[in-house]
């Protein structure tokens, strides 16, 4: 039963039809009523395992997505932006279920150049060496700084996140990641974001590399 605060045209509690309605501090929700597990279809269950497969495999690196997804793909951009490009464009689904797309992950988005020719060279103490082609290098684009993702995403306890590498002109960029990647296969991802930090690159899958 539902019972009414300050008359009809006040708050309620209690439930009425798929509404329950409650008090918070000095305020009255309504909210629809949960659904139970066997409420939902087959499509609902599927799109609720894509949300928790792609918040966990991102949530590692949540901080650099803001920065790589500002304003870009919703209104917000961001990390909600990040998950929902992940759910639609780096999902597939074969005989064995579904997987993310490793290839198809980005850590940024928008209208500023990729790298040039971007390679990878993997050092033997582990030094990780992104090299990229610097000529006709516009100028207005030369302070534009390297983003970079180092990522297990097998066990996704550990990441390398830089959010301000070396500028776009030098051409090369050179770092030791932490000793807990050592001996695991990661993927490497890099894009450039502004000096200004309102616009960013899409970003460019390296590959996956044995440190």
């Amino acid at each position: 039963m539902a019972t009414f605060k300050n008359g009809i045209l006040g708050g309620f509690s209690g439930k009425v039809g798929s509404v329950v309605g409650f008090q918070l501090g000095d305020k009255f929700v309504m909210r629809a009523m949960p659904r139970s597990r066997s409420a939902f279809t087959e499509k609902e269950l599927e799109n609720q395992q894509k949300f928790r497969m792609v918040q966990l495999y991102l949530s590692p690196f949540k901080d650099l997505l803001r920065v790589g997804f500002n304003n870009y793909y919703t209104k917000t951009g961001g990390f909600r932006a990040a998950l929902s490009y992940t759910r639609k464009e780096a999902i597939k689904q074969d005989d064995d279920g579904i997987c993310i797309d490793h290839e198809l992950i980005k850590i940024s988005g928008g209208n500023l150049a990729p790298a040039i020719n971007p390679e990878v060279e993997i050092a033997t103490h582990k030094e990780i060496t992104i090299r990229w082609d610097t000529y006709n290098l516009n100028y207005l684009n030369e302070s534009d700084q390297l983003m970079l993702l180092v990522y297990d995403p097998t066990s996704r306890a550990v990441c390398m996140r830089i959010f301000n590498g070396t500028f776009r002109k030098a051409g090369e960029f050179r770092v030791l990641p932490p000793q807990k990647l050592f001996d695991t296969q990661v993927n490497i991802y890099i894009g450039f974001v502004a000096a200004d930090r309102n616009s960013q690159s899409d970003s460019q899958y390296l590959g996956s590399f044995i440190l």
